[in-house]
Formats: structure tokens, sequence, C-alpha cells
């Protein structure tokens, strides 16, 4: 499961009294119930337990639930469980937040308000929980509604630059989607968390995240990365690099990973390219700048020379072209991340990741302190199964997803 991103919020404006209606029909202030509250049927309940060892009380913890309940219509969660639609209007409602002079909606609700518990909407697409310490997350909504801005961690000025946050992601739909979650590091890491899935009806019992404190794995974040990925660390957060400008093309590390790119492009034209995984077999030589190749001896398709920037937002040349095309792109984004490209027999052996001088310092660093090993360090971290992912074998509903909040 990779990472999803939310709508741009540059979009044509809605017809002013249509925006005016659905404002006032938004407005109405949610209520505070005691413990959970009636989801209907295919709900299931999502319980936080706070696990900060007494820095955060219950009224300090901030949750902020949006997704798709109804395909390509955001809607954020109110504090009695029920969806509501995002509006913008809602930035000027009583009770919004407000930042640096600017207006946001209020679409968070703290542990304290709830119980500790919610109910799952029966579907929700892109679900996103967001979890925020000492001050709620700031949400700026499109104008027409149509989609909501995320937390910019290259821009030193967001809102949110100065608030302690992480988020869980999933995805279900009962009856027809199963559900699929995880929490993540492909952006940043904030404090630890742990997911326990649990489903009664197929013994379905995992848990995943990071359950070490939040001092632990910053001092040995710092101990144990390499030069170039130390300065992605600072007291709110750790960015990963594919979030950061010293990643990115004109950022001080933008050439991290153009060597070891460049030898593996230069073995391969010298050397036939075979990956052989899930019994799907992929063949070619690289001529050039682009490697083509074929898949189970159909083909011929394309691969493009990827750059270092590239490998560490696994985007650009590694996720275009057809699906044949972004399926070998994936591989090799993971390879490179993973310091493996140049044997392929290594891409699907766990024990030889990151062992490599060239490599993703921050991503390996994650797999140290995850449960089991496990951690989405960077968006194709589930290619071999490496990631935090938990996904169910049906589209029931989950017992209970149970988040921890660590310290």
């Amino acid at each position: 499961m990779t990472t999803r991103r939310t709508l741009p919020l540059t979009v044509p404006v809605l017809l002013a009294a249509l925006i005016a209606l659905v404002a006032a029909l938004l407005w109405a202030p949610a209520r505070a119930v005691a413990g959970l509250a009636q989801g209907g049927p295919g709900s299931f309940p999502i319980t936080f337990r706070n696990d900060t060892r007494g820095a955060y009380t219950d009224a300090q913890v901030f949750i902020t639930v949006l997704g798709q309940v109804t395909p390509g219509q955001w809607s954020y969660m109110k504090p009695d469980g029920s969806m509501a639609h995002i509006n913008h209007l809602d930035a000027t409602a009583p009770g919004h937040l407000v930042k640096n002079g600017v207006a946001y909606p209020n679409m968070s609700f703290t542990l304290a308000r709830v119980g500790g518990t919610v109910p799952s909407p029966p579907s929700i697409r892109g679900g996103r929980i967001y979890v925020s310490l000492g001050s709620p997350v700031f949400f700026p909504v499109s104008p027409d509604d149509q989609g909501w801005g995320g937390p910019d961690l290259r821009n030193p000025h967001d809102p949110n630059s100065d608030v302690y946050l992480d988020w869980y992601e999933y995805t279900y739909v009962k009856g027809e989607v199963a559900f699929g979650g995880n929490t993540t590091q492909v952006d940043q890491f904030g404090f630890p968390m742990t997911s326990r899935l649990r489903q009664t009806s197929s013994g379905h019992d995992t848990t995943r995240g990071i359950s070490r404190t939040r001092a632990e794995v910053m001092q040995q974040y710092a101990a144990s990365v390499g030069s170039a990925f130390k300065p992605l660390q600072n007291a709110y957060r750790i960015v990963a690099p594919r979030s950061s400008e010293l990643f990115l093309a004109g950022g001080a590390q933008q050439n991290h990973l153009t060597a070891a790119i460049d030898r593996a492009w230069a073995f391969y034209t010298t050397h036939p390219f075979v990956l052989t995984r899930h019994g799907e077999t992929f063949s070619g030589r690289v001529s050039g700048s682009t490697l083509t190749f074929s898949k189970n001896g159909a083909g011929p398709f394309t691969l493009r020379k990827p750059t270092s920037p590239d490998v560490m937002a696994c985007a650009g040349a590694l996720a275009s072209g057809n699906d044949t095309e972004k399926q070998l792109g994936a591989e090799f984004c993971a390879a490179f991340n993973r310091g493996v490209a140049l044997d392929t027999g290594a891409w699907y052996t766990p024990a030889a990741y990151y062992g490599g001088a060239a490599k993703n310092d921050y991503a390996g660093y994650f797999h140290t302190v995850g449960l089991n090993g496990r951690a989405y360090g960077f968006p194709y971290d589930d290619v071999n199964d490496q990631s935090s992912v938990q996904i169910l074998g049906n589209a029931e509903p989950p017992t209970e997803l149970t988040l921890g909040i660590g310290w």
C-alpha cells in the first residue's frame, strides 16, 4: 500500500448559493458521546490507546479522520462518529481554528471527548487518521470543497511545522474491498504508533508499528544513519528523503544515489537483466538510457534510467508507462533504496537489504525499529512484503482496530 495524495487545492469554485446551503447543514455543532457511537452494519470500532506515558493527557491528543465515504468526495469524522463533507466555509464557523492569523476548519476532536473509541464508516477510501499531540492539525480546504491540504513538510511556514503529528492510512468497503491499512514513515516520523488489527472470524490478529519510546527512536536514528541523512531530523519529526528538499532536484543530496544508478545501468548494458518473482520473469538489456525488457516472453516494454530523486520518491521514470512497466519500476525503486540493484538474486532476500554503502539509510533505519522488522520507509516498501501494511483476507469488517499512540 502506497501513500495517497490529497486532491489539489486549485480547482473550480462551486456556486455560492450551493456552498452556503451545504455549509448551513455542516455547521451544526457535533455532540460529544460517551463510549462507542453506533456505526451501522459493516462498521467496526477504532480504539485509540494513549501510550504517551503521561506526557499528554487524553484532552491533549487530537484525532482527525479524513476519507472518501462517497467516491470522489472527501469527508471528515465528527465526534459522534458521523461523517460530514469537508467545507471551506467551516473556516469561519463557530469553533474554527486559527494559526498565524489564518483561519481553518476545525475537523478534529480529542480522545477525552470521544472516550477513546470511534466507529469506522463501513465504506472509506483513501482514509487517513491523523493523530497530533498538544495541538490539532491545520487543514485548508479548497474553495469548491473537493480537496484538502495536508501538512507540507517542505514549507517551513506551514501551520503544522511545529505540530507533533503522525498518521495511519486505511481503505475498506464492506463486501467489496478488504480492509487494508498501515502505519507509515513514507513522508515522516513524528512519534511512535502501533496498530493492532483483529478479526475474530478469520483469526487474524497482527500488530505493526513502533513500540519504542520517541526518545529512543530519535537518539538511535542520529547514531545510525550516514551524514547525508542526519539533517532530516529536527525537534518535531524526522522527514523522509522524498519529502525533503535536500534529496530532490536542486538539493544538496540530489545525487545521493546517482553513482549507484550509473553502476547498475552500466552493468545491465553488458550483462542481461533477469528478475524472477511470483512466477513471473522479467528479462532484458540496457541500451543507452533505456532498459528494454519482456515479461514472461511478452513485450517489448521499456524503463528509462531513473534519477536519484526518482528513486527516493519512487516517481518519474519509475512510475511511468503501462502497468507492466510500472511493476518493474516499483521493483527497481525497492532495489535501489535497499542497496541491492546490482544483484537481482538479492532483490527478494531481506537479509541482503541495506548492507551496502549506497542506500536509503532513513528507510533502512526504520526497519530496525519497526516491529518484526517491518516499516513503510519509502512508497514501494511493500515490494517483497516488507512494509507495515495489514490486509484482511475478506471484505468483512475487522473486529477492532487499536491504534497505540506513543511518546
